[in-house]
């Protein structure tokens, strides 16, 4: 099962997102969506954070999202900016109600969460129409990887203030199993207040290079069209491994017919 987002790690999520994102992935998306008329799925949709504002862009957009809590905040902010998508709660390895659709949007890491992304991966090739469109970012957790945080050390992840003047702090410590891939991530939430409000979680990354990740998409009937570095589209090179980059990578993939 995929893992979904409660309590302050919920309510923080786009706070953090927003500090950092520039509002690039939705930019992306909505450039994708021109090349696959008709109506997509955003996998991990949260609270709207990506695809409220395409849905204001005109875009038939519907949300798939596996936390309660994400698309309760999600409901709060579709209120005021006065639009009614539709999300569906579930998870997005399983979640099917028999329709196809023209694109998947799955941004934002999401993919990373599943516990298994090749069956992911094949569940939602049978959710798209033959030639559908998947936009898909993943990325390589070089941090911890190289060593600039060092394993089971608490470190500052993010910090914000929010706009009633509250603080939100991330903290976060982390162990590698190199053998499966994967990032094993141990976070506390805090959000000053009267009173303070404390929340902790754990989550499991999985990282996949970009070799694989090729293989991987073709293996599961999907055709990728490019690819580009740190949400740039420029920035498009044969080897990944041998440019300095974020370690952000975005793919463009075609569905392929059956």
């Amino acid at each position: 099962m995929s893992q979904p987002y409660h309590s302050l790690e919920a309510e923080l999520h786009d706070a953090f997102w927003e500090a950092e994102d520039d509002g690039s992935e939705v930019r992306l998306m909505a450039d994708f969506l021109k090349k696959f008329p008709g109506t997509a799925l955003e996998i991990g949709s949260g609270s709207g954070r990506l695809m409220f504002p395409l849905i204001e862009m005109g875009f038939a957009v519907e949300g798939l999202e596996l936390s309660a809590d994400m698309i309760e905040l999600g409901k709060v902010s579709a209120r005021q900016m006065g639009i009614e998508p539709t999300v569906h709660e579930g998870d997005m390895s399983a979640w099917d109600d028999g329709r196809k659709f023209y694109s998947l949007l799955a941004p934002a890491f999401t993919l990373q969460l599943s516990d298994d992304p090749e069956k992911t991966l094949r569940h939602w090739h049978g959710l798209l129409e033959n030639s559908g469109g998947l936009y898909l970012t993943v990325f390589m957790p070089y941090a911890e990887l190289l060593g600039d945080l060092p394993e089971n050390e608490w470190y500052e992840d993010h910090r914000v203030t929010l706009p009633d003047g509250r603080e939100g702090l991330l903290e976060t410590r982390h162990t590698l199993d190199q053998e499966k891939q994967v990032v094993e991530r141990e976070h506390r939430y805090t959000l000053t207040g009267d009173p303070p409000q404390t929340h902790t979680s754990k989550q499991s990354i999985r990282w996949i290079e970009h070799q694989e990740m090729i293989s991987l998409l073709a293996q599961c009937g999907f055709r990728v069209e490019r690819f580009f570095l740190d949400f740039d589209p420029r920035r498009v090179v044969s080897d990944p491994d041998r440019v300095d980059f974020d370690g952000i990578l975005t793919y463009l993939a075609v569905r392929s017919a059956t």
